[in-house]
Parts: C-alpha cells; structure tokens; sequence
C-alpha cells in the first residue's frame, strides 16, 4: 500500500481526456507514482433488459387501471415516471449500468473521460410553472373539444442543449487503462466494490486486481459511531465541514440531465477528492498496526464479496411463484375466517380498523378486549408485540398475527424478489461498514434476514450439475466468550464436546445433564445467548416464556456458576472505560464514549455493547477470515461461495466434487482450531436447496 500523504493541494483544473494518446500518457503517468484513485458514473438502459420491459409493462398496466382521467399528458408523464425509476434502478447495478463517465485521480493530478454523456451545453434553459401561471402553448392541457386549455397549470420544459462533444468509445477507454486495472497498483475508490463491479463487464467478466482501498472502510475502521459514510458527509468531516460540491451540489443521480461541462466538474469532484480523502485517512491509520490488520483483512473480504455479488444466488422461480399463489390463497382464507367476528368492509391491514375491532365496546361492534401497549399519540397499539399479548384473548387475535406475518412473507420473499431476479439469481450487495461490531450485513435483497422457514429458504437452490454446501460456526458466539474470559467450566463443555446449552441447564438448575429435558436445554440456550447479546430477565422471560422472577434467578445462578464470564465482562467494561473502546480478538475497536456517562441508562447500554462488541465483533473476524481461506480453496474448482450469513456460508460446489471439497471446506474455516484453547467447531451440510442444506 503506497504511503502517499501529501495533503489536500492545489485546485486542479477540470480536464477532459479526448484522445487515446492522452490515456496512454495517464496511464504511464500513474504507474510512475504507484497508486490512483476511479470513479464512474453509470446511467440505465431499459431498452437493453427485456425482462425489466416486461416489468414496465405489468407495473404500467397495474397503474393504469387506477388513474381516473384520460388525459394523455399525464397518462404519459406517469409511464415515464415508471420508466425513470426502473432507469435509476438499473443504473445502480453493477451488472447491468452502462459506464459512461471514468473519473481517475492521482497525485496533483485527475482526468475526466466522458464515453457517450448526452448533453452539450445548454441553449435554452429549462421552465418550470409552478401554478399560478398558464402554460406556453403546445404545454397546455387538451379539453374535450381539442382546444388547448389556458388554465394556470404546473408545467415542465426541458432544457435544449447543443450537441455533445466528440467522445472516446468505451471499448477504446477500457483498452487503454487495462495496465492500471490489471496491476499490482494500489486501486482507491469511495465504494469500490460499486466502481469495480460497474468495469468487469468491460473485462470479458474479470475483476479488476487489487491491492484494493476503500476510503469508506477506512473511515469505518477509524470511527464507526458516524452517521453516514456518503463521500461528501466524510469530506465535511474530515476537512472542517468544507463542501466541494456548493455550486451544483451532488449531482450523480441527474448526470444525464446536466450539460457536459458542470458533469466534467462533477466527475473531477468525486475522483479528486477520494484521492485527498485517502491520503487523509492513511496519514491517520498508518502506523496504527491493529487497524491496519484490519483493513487489510477487509480489502481482501471485498474483493471476495465482489465475486459472490457477481455470483448471486439461484431461484427457483417457478416455485417462488407458486409460493405466492398459495400465500395469495391462504391470505383469502384468513380474511373469510375473520369475517366471523369483523364487520363488512373490514381491512386487515388498517390499525384504525383493528383498533376498533379489538378494542371497541361490544355495543359498538368491537370485541372490548383491554389494550396492553399504546402508542406515542396515546393510541391502543396493535402492533406485533401488542397482538402477542392478546394472542390467547380472542380467536381473531392469531388470524391477525398470521395474516401480517403471511403478508410480509408475500410482499418481501415473493413479490419483491422476483423483481430483482437477473437471469435466475439474486445478487444482493454486502456491506461492511453498516454495523459498528464490523459484522457484515446485506441488501437489496437482505439475505441475511430471510426466513428460516423451508417454504422461503427452499426457493434457494443449486444450478443444474451442482449442490449446496451450507456450512457455519456452532455456538461461535459461547466460544469467543470462552476464548477471552477462560471460564473453567464452560472450556469444559468444549473440550469435551459436549452440548452447551443442556450443560448450562443441568448448571443452574443442579441436576445431571442426562436428567435436562427440552424444555429445560431450550432454558439453558436462552441464558447462554442473552450473557452474549446483553438483556435481562425480561428478555429471558419472552424468549424462553418462564416468569420474570424465574428468569431473575436463572441469570442469578448462570453467573454463579459461570464466574469467568462474570469476572471478563467486567474487565471489558473497565478497560472500555479506561481507553474509550473496547477491542476484537483481531484489534478492531468499538468506541463507547457513554460508558464514562452520568446518565444510569446510557451507560448500562454502552456496558451492554461493549461486551457484544467485542463477541460479535470477534466472531465476525473469525468469519472473514474464513471468507478469504474458502475462496482460496475454491480457485479453480468451479466451486463459489453465495452468501454469508454472520456464522454462516453459502456455496455452490460442482457434484462430483462434494466429496472432496467438504472436509478441506470446514478445514479452510478453522474446524478444529484451538484459539486461546478454545477449539472452532463447523457443522456442514449439503443438498439441492438452502433449507434441506440447512437441516
């Protein structure tokens, strides 16, 4: 990683690239100095995408069928809004975008290379009405007799350009630059997992080769407690609140509507100061060898998450359709059988309608049940939680509880999948900067929140001629507990093997653990997981339904007989309170400026986080790890990781080498390994689908 620090420097000129003999000179030029930054702009093509045209059409016609006027103006305008939103959708993923603007930076140096911007400049500024004007002719709306309307009306006139200068093409752009792309040169970028992905597809589908920087995760690693991670949020931040971006503003999402000086100066803006960025930053981290560690772990997790966004995740659509048709008939069902207590014209999904069905005086139609939650506005609640507590109450009750559940399972597993399918599979975006422990999330779709319900996770499937292999962690979380606190008898159950949770529960309940029954072990793990995440007797109480007293006294005795976890939470919290963070078992930090607060509350949830920041945090040190050893098994192998669920991997393995790949899968995830004496275990299991995988 190249030690480049010289501070923010001069304003550099906006300069467009307009010729290959220019790129050539970039090019040399940035292999003089040793490190750049890119960045592209993307726009979306719906014209190329005949399954988005399909879904344009289905989403107009649902549209169309609930507009009241005729009015071919604003029938229109209301397709092209449809149009619009499918166009900024697709200009957001990788796959599918069309580069059109690369922005490259490096040292008192950035380069602007347009390749098809639309625009010129402008000519004729665009017009707005607001109302309280009639519109110029041929902006009017038509009356029934074909005449133009001189009513004052809002009205839109886009702007008229000249036209757009000459412009390399992007095969000749993507030529050009592969010696920097295809480099051991250090590649910088704000989301730069965005940017790559966005240029594979200019590579015959090859990644770009780090070394990889991302000044977003730099930022992270050094604060997690900020807000937001956007370029210029951290541009503020960083340089004394200082806004490069006050003349225009930020302008990427509208790039193809501005003219093509002012998307010059934009693309100069975004490249130039990630450059600046990146140098601030890595004065920063430096010569701070453990976040160092770190991000150099996370670099080498992108460049793995890349692939398994690329990769995606199969579905089976038909069943994922059918899926739908049967929650479709099961919802309708619901809705008769409500019928038996609900009046005519009852909505299931209104609050207003179920607070008067459940709460209302029987005289007044209402099942006078007594509220158990309210609202902010004073209002019987009647949301999930509120519906639980009256589950026994009322035989609608649960129909209530099943229809939202049922409704979500359709609308977020069904009906919002199957319109983010591309050609078979799911690629959702992962993300390491979203969580302050470092554990990696998802979106768009969020895998790692799917359902672990077979009907759902079932629609996950292999390729033809391949299986999944599903494999994770067992009790990662107990373990990592174990590894920093060296509790006596939990290090016991481990290094014999044995279960956990009905150790725990023959523990605290002073029996053998051949005498602990279900019920009891289900007591056991619930308190194991709650010493983890943090909670009390409350908590307990719902997740394992005993009392709360019984619960007060379960976690009583669990620390009792666990006094190493005891005497380690307290130590976490008392160097938190010391240093201003707590640390991973990797050196990552969690900064916890409230567990030095006077407020009583504020600082029992900074105690809270600082011991869950440090287990989850270490435990999802753990998994990336693991993610950078099972892709580098996979090399070559035809095999690919899909997802990562926290302690959990998703791949997919060609059939003929099950056999051989699964021991050297759950080796390459540290099976076995002994961690401050403490052994990993991984559980592997394999099949045609997520949820038979799964077990």
């Amino acid at each position: 990683m190249a030690n480049l620090t010289n501070g923010v420097g001069g304003l550099m000129a906006p300069h467009v690239v307009s010729s290959i003999e220019e790129l050539h000179e970039i090019v040399q030029h940035i292999q003089s100095v040793g490190a750049f930054a890119f960045d592209v702009e993307t726009r979306g093509n719906v014209e190329r995408h005949s399954d988005v045209l399909a879904w344009i059409e289905q989403e107009w016609k649902q549209h169309e069928s609930t507009l009241k006027t005729t009015s071919e103006e604003v029938l229109a305008r209301s397709k092209e809004a449809i149009i619009l939103r499918w166009q900024n959708t697709l200009a957001l993923d990788p796959m599918r975008n069309e580069v059109f603007w690369i922005g490259i930076a490096t040292e008192g140096k950035s380069w602007a290379i347009p390749m098809g911007h639309p625009n010129g400049e402008i000519l004729v500024p665009e017009e707005r009405g607001d109302g309280t004007t009639i519109p110029p002719p041929g902006y009017r709306k038509l009356l029934a007799n074909g005449k133009e309307s001189l009513a004052k009306a809002r009205y839109y006139i886009p702007a008229q350009y000249s036209e757009a200068p000459e412009q390399l093409s992007r095969t000749d752009v993507f030529q050009a630059l592969e010696p920097l792309f295809f480099s051991d040169l250090v590649k910088v970028g704000h989301n730069i997992k965005f940017d790559a992905r966005s240029i594979r597809k200019y590579y015959n589908d090859c990644l770009p080769h780090g070394p990889f920087v991302d000044t977003m995760i730099i930022q992270h690693i050094l604060n997690e407690n900020l807000l937001e991670y956007s370029l210029d949020k951290l541009i503020a931040h960083n340089f004394g609140g200082f806004n490069p971006y006050y003349m225009d503003g930020k302008i990427g999402a509208i790039i193809t509507q501005v003219p093509f000086s002012k998307a010059v100066r934009y693309v100069h803006l975004d490249v130039k100061w990630t450059w600046h960025l990146y140098n601030l930053l890595w004065q920063k981290i430096q010569n701070k060898e453990e976040l160092l560690s770190c991000l150099r772990q996370d670099m080498d997790v992108i460049r793995v998450l890349m692939d398994m966004e690329d990769t995606g995740i199969p579905v089976d659509h038909r069943s994922m359709v059918k899926l739908g048709k049967e929650l479709d008939t099961h919802l309708n069902e619901l809705l008769l059988q409500m019928m038996d207590y609900a009046p005519p014209g009852f909505n299931p999904d209104s609050p207003k309608h179920k607070q008067q069905l459940l709460f209302s005086g029987k005289r007044e139609g209402g099942l006078g049940l007594k509220p158990t939650k309210y609202t902010e506005k004073g209002s019987a609640s009647v949301d999930e939680e509120a519906l639980r507590n009256l589950e026994s109450k009322h035989p609608v009750v649960p129909l209530l509880i099943d229809w939202a559940e049922t409704k979500k399972t359709k609308s977020t597993y069904v009906d919002g999948l199957l319109t983010k399918l591309h050609k078979g599979s799911l690629h959702p975006s992962f993300h390491l900067h979203r969580t302050a422990t470092g554990r990696l999330s998802s979106s768009n779709p969020n895998l790692q929140n799917i359902p672990r319900d077979s009907s759902v996770r079932g629609l996950f499937v292999a390729n033809p001629g391949y299986v999944l292999l599903v494999a994770d962690y067992d009790q990662i979380e107990l373990r990592v507990m174990c590894m920093f606190s060296g509790d006596k008898k939990m290090s016991e159950f481990f290094l014999n093997n044995e279960d956990i949770h009905a150790g725990a529960a023959a523990l605290i309940l002073g029996k053998d653990v051949s005498e602990v029954t279900p019920e009891e072990r289900q007591l056991g793990k619930g308190v194991n997981f709650l010493t983890a995440y943090g909670g009390g007797p409350q908590k307990l109480a719902r997740t394992t339904g005993v009392d709360v007293e019984h619960a007060r006294s379960v976690i009583d005795q669990y620390y009792k007989q666990f006094s190493g976890i005891t005497k380690w939470k307290k130590s976490v919290i008392e160097s938190g309170i010391k240093n201003g963070y707590v640390e991973t078992i990797s050196g990552r930090r969690r900064r916890l400026p409230d567990l030095r607060s006077d407020d009583n509350a504020l600082k029992s949830r900074a105690e809270r986080q600082a011991v869950n920041a440090v287990v989850q945090g270490s435990a999802a040190d753990i998994c990336k790890k693991a993610m950078i050893d099972v892709n580098t098994l996979l090399q070559d192998t035809g095999a690919k990781i899909l997802v990562q669920v926290h302690d959990e991997l998703v791949a997919m393995v060609p059939e003929d080498l099950v056999d051989e790949l699964q021991p050297k899968f759950i080796m390459s995830m540290g099976d076995g390994n002994i961690i401050n004496g403490i052994p990993l275990k991984v559980s592997c299991h394999s099949a045609y689908n997520w949820s038979e995988a799964k077990g």
